[in-house]
């Protein structure tokens, strides 16, 4: 992984052999720590390069207009290698670092992992990559999802397969991983209040290639619609292979194939494809301006990611974190005081049209977004009201 330290300062902490490996120059005594945990190595890797080019945006946008009344924002990224068992190491040396807040967190399986390390240390923890119903409930008094739950949009997305593509014969393959049978439990379940029954369900694992066995069973069961509850790298060649054996389906998904690395790895195959995102660049004018601006920033990085990835993560920072760091910086950051502003915080953000808060589970209350692939890019389908 590469980071350009241009006008910010990063340190990146990388899980190698038993101990943290420290890149780049210690920061000043008034630096403000803001810590940043994803998978910047392993499965997860493509997600994690947007998580954390959407923050060195943010921070650096904040820096350069002065900071946090004047102190400068420090980036403190640790890479969980997409894995639950090392996000968990990852969350517990991030905790005990001089981190005020952690924005970030990639994967249900790692978030699930690591959240209670956040709670139990009294950190807090704005999630920006996990869908898990389960991450955001009535007991979190420190942990934050800004991205909607599996709970609304993939009961959206049976929804939209049903009512707007008039499917009746659905197929579900999954991951087996926490992200996976928690989608399709939920969008099994919204199916059948639709009068709907999967004519066919196969699950892999996450680091499979060859879903020869899984798909012959769909294909004989000629479905209309293919819904796949996983993400790259296994979800693009799952659509390659799907058309190879002459399946025919139209394909859709939740949150976890919102990443433009699905439609570079299979260009042809996922076009066509419905799913819930997070962000659409067309959803209005300063949506498309950002998008604009993100990817000018990143060019010719070899790490560089899409604007479906780094949106969340960006706006978290600059609209939610920013004003809240304001706010309680002139009486010294208690993490008490910070949590409580974000729990508090309304507002609007670009690229969703209502005014934005949490409810008393940390979940951030928002409509979901639906995007089709179209020509090689995400074009948005409609925001679901």
């Amino acid at each position: 992984m590469q980071l350009v330290l241009r006008s910010l300062r990063i340190a990146v902490i990388c899980l190698i052999g038993a101990g943290p490996q420290w890149v780049a120059d210690r920061a000043n005594a008034q630096d403000i720590t803001l810590g940043v945990i994803a998978g910047m190595s392993g499965s997860g890797a493509s997600y994690g390069a947007g998580i954390s080019q959407g923050a060195e945006m943010a921070v650096r946008e904040i820096n350069a207009a002065g900071g946090v009344n004047g102190r400068q924002i420090k980036l403190l990224i640790v890479d969980d290698a997409s894995s639950p068992a090392r996000s968990a190491v990852a969350m517990r040396r991030l905790v005990a670092t001089d981190a005020v807040l952690i924005v970030g967190g990639w994967g249900s399986a790692q978030v699930l992992a690591n959240m209670d390390i956040a709670e139990q240390a009294g950190v807090p923890y704005i999630v920006v990559g996990a869908t898990h119903p389960q991450i955001t409930n009535a007991r979190n008094k420190w942990t934050f999802r800004v991205i909607q739950t599996d709970a609304v949009i993939t009961e959206e997305l049976a929804r939209i397969v049903v009512a707007q593509l008039g499917a009746k014969r659905v197929a579900v393959i999954n991951d087996t991983n926490d992200y996976g049978t928690g989608s399709r439990d939920v969008f099994i379940a919204a199916l059948a209040r639709l009068g709907v029954k999967p004519v066919e369900m196969q699950s892999y694992q996450t680091a499979d290639r060859d879903f020869g066995a899984q798909l012959a069973r769909i294909a004989s069961a000629n479905p209309e619609a293919l819904a796949i509850f996983g993400t790259v790298p296994a979800a693009p060649v799952i659509m390659s292979q799907a058309r190879a054996l002459g399946i025919k389906a139209r394909f859709v998904g939740s949150g976890g194939l919102a990443n433009e690395a699905l439609i570079t790895s299979a260009p042809t195959a996922s076009d066509g494809t419905i799913l819930m995102s997070y962000f659409s660049e067309d959803a209005d004018a300063e949506a498309r301006a950002w998008a604009d601006r993100y990817r000018m920033e990143f060019a010719g990085r070899a790490d560089a990611a899409g604007p479906a990835l780094g949106a969340w993560e960006y706006r978290a920072i600059k609209g939610i974190v920013g004003p809240c760091l304001v706010s309680v910086e002139s009486t010294g950051f208690d993490r008490m005081r910070l949590r409580d502003c974000i729990a508090n915080w309304r507002g609007k953000l670009f690229g969703i049209s209502s005014e934005l808060y949490f409810d008393k589970t940390g979940q951030l209350v928002q409509q979901p977004v639906a995007v089709e692939v179209r020509d090689g890019v995400f074009r948005f389908l409609k925001t679901v009201k």
